[in-house]
């Protein structure tokens, strides 16, 4: 995990209560519209030059969230401040603008990418779009931020075909710092990598985040990766943050039975290991019908009484360090 920047003093992005509901197709005449709950009031703030990991199951929120705070999806409600300006207050100028700003790196390397573009055409395009610097200086601009990522000036007259998962990742992450933006999402952005991929990836953020003092979101499933970059990590189970805390808080003194499930399920590379695992039972509840009270109950091993009728609050548990959990 990494250590806390020094320079990290002012805010980035603070998001609150953030929601997003998908309308689901009505089925009879004047029957009220059914929705799915999959952002259900997020609330964090992000530092400058910070790396917030965002873990929880497939399903749980995390990419919508990621693209509500950037509208790529509108939210249905909720705040989003960035450097202290709400973003829903934006037209379509200073949208534009945020974007300069903001960049995220999708999940699929190669579907993010346009089969019938060049290399060199994807990474400049972002600097075609907000106007920036002359066709020359373009194609200056584009082989420098290439050799950043570690790929050479002449794969720009190549295609996305044409280069592997892990080189495809790189192209995207070039045409995401093109712009050289304060803050990036990623989403999931070593998930379709091999294991050794994965390391050059990471370790490619990390020395970029220390160059331009950017701030990511990283989103994953995988704590085990998060735990290699992230300063902050924040867990999310269906639609809602659960437990959020410093890193190494995280991973030595977890807090929510739904964290302690997920480090238990992590992998250790030692056969002697007799680790405990945390086996949840029941099924994972349906976001377009959610349970009353907390929404992990069903699946809790230390489920109460209470855990049926009330919602647990975000209680603080320690420096930093915040769970929603009826048995804290």
């Amino acid at each position: 995990m990494l250590p806390l920047n020094k320079k990290m003093k002012e805010i980035l992005l603070e998001v609150k209560n953030l929601t997003k509901h998908f309308p689901l197709e009505k089925t009879r005449l004047f029957r009220r519209t059914r929705f799915v709950f999959a952002v259900n009031g997020v609330s964090f703030s992000l530092k400058k030059g910070e790396t917030l990991g965002l873990v929880g199951e497939s399903g749980c929120g995390k990419t919508t969230t990621g693209r509500a705070i950037l509208r790529l999806i509108e939210p249905t409600s909720g705040i989003v401040n960035f450097e202290g300006q709400d973003l829903a207050r934006f037209d379509n100028r200073e949208l534009k603008a945020f974007r300069r700003n903001a960049q995220i790196i999708f999940q699929d390397p190669f579907a993010s990418l346009n089969p019938q573009m060049t290399v060199g055409a994807i990474v400049e395009e972002p600097l075609l779009v907000h106007g920036i610097a002359t066709k020359a200086k373009r194609i200056e601009m584009v082989a420098a931020v290439m050799e950043k990522v570690g790929l050479d000036a002449d794969c720009m007259r190549r295609f996305p075909h044409e280069f592997s998962g892990g080189q495809r990742q790189r192209i995207g992450i070039a045409r995401v710092l093109t712009l050289n933006p304060k803050l990036i999402i990623a989403d999931e952005p070593v998930s379709a990598l091999d294991v050794s991929i994965q390391a050059q990836i990471i370790n490619l953020l990390v020395r970029l985040q220390e160059e331009f003092q950017m701030s990511y979101i990283f989103i994953s499933h995988d704590l085990a990766v998060v735990e290699h970059i992230s300063n902050r990590v924040a867990i999310m189970y269906l639609g809602k943050i659960v437990e959020i805390a410093p890193a190494k808080d995280i991973y030595s003194e977890p807090k929510h039975p739904y964290t302690k499930a997920l480090l238990s399920a992590i992998p250790i590379p030692d056969p002697k290991s007799c680790t405990k695992r945390t086996i949840l039972g029941g099924d994972i509840p349906n976001p377009a019908n959610f349970p009353s009270g907390c929404g992990f109950r069903t699946r809790c091993p230390m489920a109460k009484k209470i855990c049926r009728i009330e919602l647990p609050k975000m209680v603080k548990v320690g420096k930093d360090h915040y769970a929603a959990c009826h048995a804290l």
